[in-house]
């Protein structure tokens, strides 16, 4: 196998284990801090459909992250908690991790997402 065919081989192994993680949710999003791609394990734990998680802006299920979202996009990654408010009423405790990435050869976040135990 040539290297370029073993490259095209892990980012198609590695996106589809992102895709079925399970219990650990994976946000990309973008400059403009709207979600592009989310995995299952994303939808279920904000309660959303995909179609209707992607464009949602980060943070608008969070409270008080702005200060996390700008720090994230300054620093190669940054970790952190906070709780998400569904749209059911429930809170969710969370702790995350996010750092730059790449798609396409543009610049994009991604953010890896799990329930906090208390």
């Amino acid at each position: 196998m040539d290297a370029e065919t073993g490259r095209i081989l892990q980012r198609t192994l590695l996106g589809e284990a992102v895709e079925l993680v399970e219990q650990v949710a994976v946000f990309v999003w973008n400059e403009e801090r709207r979600y592009v791609a989310v995995n299952d394990a994303a939808c279920e734990l904000v309660g959303l459909r995909r179609e209707d998680l992607i464009g949602i802006r980060v943070g608008e299920m969070s409270p008080d992250v702005d200060e996390a979202v700008a720090e994230a996009r300054t620093l190669p990654f940054r970790h952190g908690t906070s709780s998400l408010e569904r749209r059911d009423g429930e809170s969710i405790p969370l702790e995350w991790v996010t750092a730059h990435t790449r798609v396409a050869g543009l610049p994009y976040y991604v953010s890896v997402v799990w329930r906090r135990v208390i």
